[in-house]
């Protein structure tokens, strides 16, 4: 585990596996710019590290409006521009519906465990 986060709606933690995937692990409600905005500090600081396999972990995730899904969005575009990749895993049905009817399903490389999302990388 390298840090662990709390603000009034979202926790997360992140950690490093083995082969260097970047985890962040989140837990809660993304409902303003401020409940993401140290998460989105967070994937900015491992581009500049040069740390460009990232799976955002969403298992714990009970809810996310447009702002959440705006930080998503924008991390996902800084990594590839980056030249790396963001996934997202374990989404909830919630979550999902959301996805599917905003049409980002179709943008985002979504996995349903955090295993087959760590597994992409070695492929």
């Amino acid at each position: 585990m390298l840090k662990k986060t709390t603000n009034m709606n979202l926790t997360y933690t992140t950690s490093q596996t083995k082969e260097g995937i970047i985890i962040f692990n989140l837990s809660g409600k993304i409902l303003s710019k401020e409940d993401s905005e140290e998460i989105s500090n967070g994937i900015d600081e491992n581009i500049e590290k040069e740390n460009f396999n990232i799976i955002l972990n969403l298992e714990e995730l009970d809810y996310i409006n447009s702002t959440g899904l705006n930080f998503i969005i924008s991390s996902f575009t800084k990594m590839r521009n980056a030249g790396g990749e963001l996934v997202i895993s374990s989404v909830s049905q919630k979550v999902e519906d959301l996805l599917v009817i905003t049409k980002l399903n179709t943008i985002f490389t979504s996995f349903k465990s955090l295993t087959e999302a760590k597994e992409s990388f070695s492929k």
